[in-house]
């Protein structure tokens, strides 16, 4: 029987992120994943729908480039070629964690693994395998739609199978307006489609301030994606064209149809009773060290609570293997940024508006539109803000960004806030110029009281 200090299930941002940090640390470790490497994440998540974000940015751009002063005639989107590309970019990410995994000496078991007890892992095609520690990174899957009575099922896709698709549908209907969903929104839009959302909540993107939820709503309806708020789905039927019954009568019409209502923990068939480890409301239960049962498993990323993330689990990962080491650290997911690639992005870290102010009576809020921005006019992306919220003795309650490039810039508000520094202090850092994070400095000012370009 094989024997390894750490055996991780799982292979996501999550599971490989521990094996090389463990390994790093001189552990004898093995990768247990049962399809492909990388996990949700690279293979069906972040890296492929960012992908197709980026081609339709592109194009996105070369449809208004007569407005800069450049003429381009006879482009077209070619949605195979697209598709292709995303596929060479999870190819090339997804060698790339197999090379790093032979460069650590980090066995990789491509097989079906189970808890037989709390240091004895079941594989589906070969002998058990023993470790002193076990790593549950199994990670998540998309939610079903619950409640609806779904016949002629052609056409109808997870978020998933979208990533699969053959040809540009002309029409999609998307239930579910949370960050999957609106995200897809955007893609499918800027590329032509006529695009519904369904969303079963009164506003898109739940998890951010209703002024980001409002602006990206006028966003969306101005360029011609129908929307839906406090509406549920009562029964998709039919193709050419599939058939949506919403509730208050309404009866939409679309080519395809996106179920993204969400995702929920992969954690059927891992034996986890096995090993006394607990599972609540779908996801595994663990302490502040991620300890998942008082012997030597460990649980992380999306099958826990928390915020579904790659970066979280990924944190996570290394947070669980300093435990194992020794090095006592607990769980905080307070400065855990949060990103969704709209367009515009949305970006933030820490508490939402709403959450601040219930916390902080006397909160402080400073704010600077990219429209006074001179890079973002000149790169005619004026639509968005950065928003910083002070509690009384000027800390950093949190941080949101809407506009171009907010995913990027959300990194500096990050290191601030996990740093301890105050927004008076952040108001002396110096920005290159003319850059987007110069929209920092302007708002810092503004909380200071000593506005430079703001009114």
């Amino acid at each position: 029987m094989r024997s390894y200090d750490l055996a991780i299930i799982g292979s996501g941002p999550g599971g490989y992120v521990s094996g090389l940090y463990a390994s790093r640390n001189e552990l004898k470790v093995c990768v247990i994943e049962k399809d492909l490497v990388g996990g949700t994440c690279l293979n069906k998540g972040c890296i492929p729908t960012k992908s197709l974000i980026n081609s339709a940015s592109i194009f996105g751009r070369l449809k208004d480039a007569q407005n800069y002063g450049v003429d381009i005639d006879g482009y077209h989107v070619n949605f195979q070629r697209m598709m292709l590309r995303k596929d060479e970019v999870v190819t090339r990410l997804r060698a790339g964690i197999e090379t790093l995994f032979k460069a650590n000496k980090i066995d990789l078991i491509r097989q079906n693994a189970s808890l037989k007890n709390h240091n004895t892992i079941s594989l589906s095609g070969s002998e058990d395998i023993e470790a002193k520690y076990i790593v549950i990174a199994a990670g998540s899957k998309p939610a079903k739609l619950a409640g609806t009575i779904v016949s002629g099922e052609a056409g109808v896709m997870s978020s998933d199978e979208a990533l699969s698709m053959k040809e540009l549908p002309k029409s999609i209907t998307i239930v579910g307006g949370g960050v999957i969903g609106c995200e897809f929104a955007s893609l499918f839009n800027l590329l032509g489609v006529n695009v519904a959302i369904v969303e079963f909540m009164d506003r898109l993107i739940p998890g951010q301030s209703r002024e980001a939820s409002k602006k990206l709503e006028v966003i969306f309806k101005k360029r011609g994606i129908g929307i839906f708020l406090s509406s549920k789905v009562e029964g998709i039927t039919g193709k050419d064209p599939i058939k949506i019954s919403v509730s208050g009568g309404k009866l939409l019409e679309s080519e395809k149809v996106l179920i993204s209502v969400g995702r929920q923990s992969a954690t059927e068939g891992l034996g986890l009773e096995n090993a006394g480890v607990k599972v609540e409301n779908g996801k595994i239960v663990v302490d502040e060290y991620l300890r998942a049962n008082s012997d030597n498993t460990y649980a992380i990323g999306d099958c826990i609570s928390g915020p579904l993330l790659a970066h979280k689990a990924s944190y996570d990962g290394m947070l669980a293997c300093d435990n194992i080491l020794g090095k006592k650290r607990m769980r905080d997911y307070s400065n855990v940024p949060n990103c969704i690639w709209t367009d515009p992005e949305i970006s933030s870290v820490g508490l939402t508006e709403e959450e601040a102010r219930k916390r902080y009576p006397d909160l402080k809020i400073a704010k600077f539109p990219y429209l006074a921005s001179g890079k973002a006019y000149l790169r005619g992306s004026v639509e968005g803000y950065i928003k910083l919220m002070g509690d009384p003795e000027g800390n950093i309650a949190g941080v949101e960004i809407m506009g171009e490039g907010a995913c990027d810039l959300i990194g500096e508000a990050t290191l601030a806030r996990t740093a301890g520094v105050k927004i008076d202090e952040w108001s002396h850092v110096v920005h290159g110029h003319p850059t987007l994070s110069e929209i920092f400095h302007e708002a810092t000012h503004i909380f200071a009281g000593t506005p430079i370009h703001g009114l």
